[in-house]
């Protein structure tokens, strides 16, 4: 195995198999290096809805019962995990010495078990950052020293998950940002169907969300701000796209009580999880703008590219990732985060400019297509791999 060399073998650690931002980030990832010959093996947890779609790009899928790193505010949970940790990492290593991997892709920050599994093993490590590091000061000093001291090089997703593990960044840190086939997000297209599946008019303004119904990802604050469009746009439909997590149903309802309670109850549709990854191009196409609503800072926004790709024009916060993604005022909007009264006052002065927003949607587009683009992928994605293997050198 060379540097440089196309027929690599990368095994990626991915902690869960559900469909998220880092799933989908995985999919995308594999799909995208197959084209220069990468062999892929990828080890799960349990079977999901993405090893279909794994394997039909080629990848070796494998399954491992782990227990994902989480801050939840449960003993027994995080005794399990506590319980389980130095097994389930003997048995990832002894999968690795089996299918001999070149390099070990952690694919999210909260991935233990690929660091300790790839050091024992003695193979090449990749940490992906793809989350920001809860603001706990000593821990997360401590867990940032772990993943300098295990990985050959750090992969973040955006500036901001760096900076929210460290002060000084560490010299085998890269930032790479997530891309987007464009052509082939565009290929599943249906135009209209998100109309015609809610019966709203072709002349009828849509403002929508879409994202997991967590409180992080601000959809309280979206509420808020429709109801303040609402007071005046008289033919506005808002639309949320998404459902909540495993957990967090309790949410998911004071959601559909504070719209009751703002009045928005015949101008606004719940999706829930109506619409799936496959069909986030209509969703997204059938948005006349695409709003954001992160109370905390986003370690990227996947979903921004997917507004862009269609021409959707985005309304976004700002701070963590999209700050990298949307040039203020040209290829999108960023605002303060929380701040519903901003975010009213921004779907207002599109839907009021139709000219306006046309350009902002054609210029997202361009952006997305010029920076965020497949083989601008591959090419940063390769060296980082060969930059991993002279690391280990």
């Amino acid at each position: 195995m060379t540097p440089g060399s196309s027929a690599r073998h990368v095994l990626y650690v991915q902690p869960n198999s559900e469909i998220g931002g880092s799933d989908i980030a995985l999919a995308r990832t594999i799909e995208a290096m197959r084209t220069i010959g990468q062999r892929s093996s990828v080890v799960l947890p349990a079977d999901g809805p993405l090893v279909a779609r794994l394997r039909a790009a080629g990848a070796e899928v494998h399954f491992l019962p782990m227990r994902q790193l989480r801050t939840l505010p449960s003993p027994g949970y995080q005794l399990g995990y506590a319980l389980r940790f130095l097994p389930t990492v003997w048995r990832l290593a002894g999968l690795m010495r089996r299918v001999e991997p070149d390099i070990v892709h952690s694919n999210s920050l909260f991935c233990l078990y690929g660091a300790f599994a790839a050091k024992l093993a003695g193979v090449r490590h990749v940490w992906h950052v793809r989350e920001m590091a809860p603001s706990l000061p000593l821990l997360t000093r401590t867990y940032a020293a772990m993943v300098r001291a295990l990985s050959h090089v750090i992969l973040a997703m955006s500036d901001a998950c760096v900076d929210a593990l460290y002060a000084r960044w560490p010299k085998t840190t890269i930032v790479m940002p997530d891309a987007l086939d464009a052509e082939d997000f565009r290929s599943a297209l249906h135009p209209g169907r998100l109309r015609s599946d809610l019966g709203i008019a072709a002349d009828t303004p849509i403002v929508g969300f879409a994202a997991r119904l967590d409180p992080w990802k601000g959809c309280h604050v979206f509420l808020e701000a429709c109801a303040r469009v609402a007071r005046t746009q008289r033919d506005v439909v808002f639309v949320v796209s998404g459902g909540p997590p495993q957990g967090l149903e309790r949410y998911a309802e004071q959601l559909k009580t504070q719209a009751a309670a703002l009045g928005l109850a015949d101008r606004l549709r719940f999706l829930g999880w109506r619409y799936r990854m496959q069909d986030m191009a209509d969703v997204m196409d059938g948005f006349d703008i695409f709003c954001h609503t992160s109370i905390q800072p986003e370690p990227f926004g996947l979903v921004l590219l997917e507004a862009m790709a269609v021409g959707t024009p985005v309304l976004s916060v700002a701070a963590g990732g999209p700050l990298a993604i949307i040039e203020d005022g040209v290829s999108g909007r960023l605002l303060a985060p929380g701040d519903p009264a901003a975010l009213a006052g921004a779907i207002t002065a599109l839907l009021d400019d139709p000219d306006a927003a046309a350009r902002m949607g054609d210029a997202g587009r361009r952006r997305q297509e010029l920076e965020f683009s497949v083989p601008r992928f591959i090419a940063r994605l390769s060296a980082v791999y060969d930059r991993a293997l002279d690391e280990a050198r």
